[in-house]
């Protein structure tokens, strides 16, 4: 017992190594080279450890930001942004995180080849945040850590199955076959936009698909989505500091211009998200491979599911545009939680999140429902994606108050699926 504690508390006990041995593994059953061994090992680790570095960047702009918000509004600002909360979430139960998603993959796999769920999840940050998000709810119960690890791991797999499932209906509409799948933890909210665009489906004639001129020019703007992120902190930071006040932003920071603060701190946080960003795909690039090798020797007829932005090619503007409405929802959800809610805690709607699953929204509600089913579902699937994680944060208890949460739909949803079988069960 010593000795399994040893290894536990010692080599298995740092995250960062444990998933570069899970790559280093992956790699030698490839039979890949020796050198290609050694870095893919050394990029899985440096990957971790950049996460780490980002989080820290980007929670210095956060933490500014919710005290403007809530000097100025007399409210507590939470900002549903995936790469922070998993970030936050691996200081306390990287541990956790690491053995469920190693032994999630494996489930995932086991599912994918004896039943007739034959979708292979290989979005992998996405897995890492469900991972991260189910560790932070079990960890803090009475389980055990095996338990938990256990428990955890067939809920990843469950997830990363179902998932795909429900929403292959709606992207074989898109796709015309069956060749792909979407691997994104927002499959809830894509069939939810899915079914609100199919009330408008009498108006789905053909169409030709207009690309106006001055609206290209956006087009490229919003598709680079750390300057859209940045344009639009700057943007939450002016008005902060117009409701705070020119008095009350000098003493917060020393006395600085509003302009320049705003500036300052949109940069800083786009640049804390876009370091997390790079040591989630470094950390990754080396893991999916090697899992992704493997799926396709032992699923029969798998059909591989990927990031949500594979459906932007098809409607390109209506991603964008459901990127618009989507955003649009989540603010009138915002002013709804300003309204209602006794403790003066709000959801702010995260920028990134909207702009990828509401533009993934927005090409499937197009599709299906033309100009009008895209408004209407894409305001739906906004106010969707904002409201629901503020019924999270109390689900999120283990990782104290922190001013971040989960973003896509289906985090909140297998938050509560998670809960409700802790109550059965404790």
């Amino acid at each position: 017992m010593n000795f399994l504690d040893g290894i536990s508390r010692g080599v298995l006990g740092e995250p960062a190594f444990v998933l570069g041995m899970i790559a280093w593994v992956g790699l030698i059953l490839q039979r890949q080279a020796l050198e290609r061994v050694i870095q893919g090992t050394i990029k899985t680790i440096l990957g971790y450890i950049l996460i780490q570095i980002g989080a820290s960047a980007a929670g210095v702009s956060l933490g500014n930001l919710s005290l403007l918000i809530q000097r100025g509004f007399q409210v507590i600002g939470i900002i549903p942004h995936n790469e922070i909360i998993v970030a936050l979430a691996q200081i306390n139960y990287g541990n956790y995180i690491a053995w469920i998603m190693l032994f999630g993959m494996v489930a995932h796999l086991c599912i994918a080849r004896w039943s007739p769920l034959k979708y292979v999840f290989l979005t992998g940050h996405h897995m890492l945040f469900m991972a991260s998000m189910l560790a932070a709810v079990l960890a803090v119960s009475s389980l055990s850590k095996w338990k938990v690890i256990f428990l955890g791991s067939l809920l990843l797999a469950s997830a990363m199955s179902i998932g795909p499932a429900i929403a292959q209906p709606f992207v074989r509409r898109i796709t015309n076959n069956n060749s792909v799948a979407v691997g994104h933890f927002n499959s809830f909210g894509f069939v939810i936009a899915g079914l609100v665009a199919s009330f408008f489906q009498s108006e789905n004639i053909e169409e030709k698909e207009a690309s106006p001129r001055n609206l290209k020019r956006f087009q490229v703007l919003f598709q680079d989505h750390i300057l859209s992120t940045t344009l639009f902190m700057f943007v939450l930071f002016l008005l902060a500091g117009f409701f705070v006040g020119r008095e009350t932003m000098g003493e917060l920071f020393l006395a600085r211009p509003p302009f320049v603060i705003a500036v300052m701190q949109a940069i800083w946080f786009a640049a804390g998200v876009y370091i997390i960003l790079m040591g989630v795909r470094m950390l990754l690039s080396e893991i999916v491979p090697a899992f992704q090798g493997i799926s396709e020797k032992i699923v029969p007829n798998g059909i591989p599911a990927l990031d949500c932005p594979i459906l932007f090619p098809y409607a390109p503007i209506a991603s964008i545009f459901g990127f618009l409405f989507s955003l649009a929802g989540g603010l009138s959800a915002m002013l709804l939680l300003v309204i209602q809610s006794n403790q003066y805690t709000i959801i702010i709607p995260g920028i990134v999140t909207h702009f990828f699953s509401g533009g993934a929204a927005g090409v499937i509600a197009y599709k299906i429902g033309r100009k009008k089913g895209l408004v209407a579902a894409c305001l739906v699937h906004g106010f969707l994606i904002t409201f629901l994680p503020y019924f999270l944060i109390p689900i999120l208890s283990g990782l104290g108050y922190v001013r971040a949460t989960f973003g896509d739909s289906d985090f909140a949803v297998m938050g509560f699926i998670t809960k409700w079988i802790l109550d059965l069960i404790l």
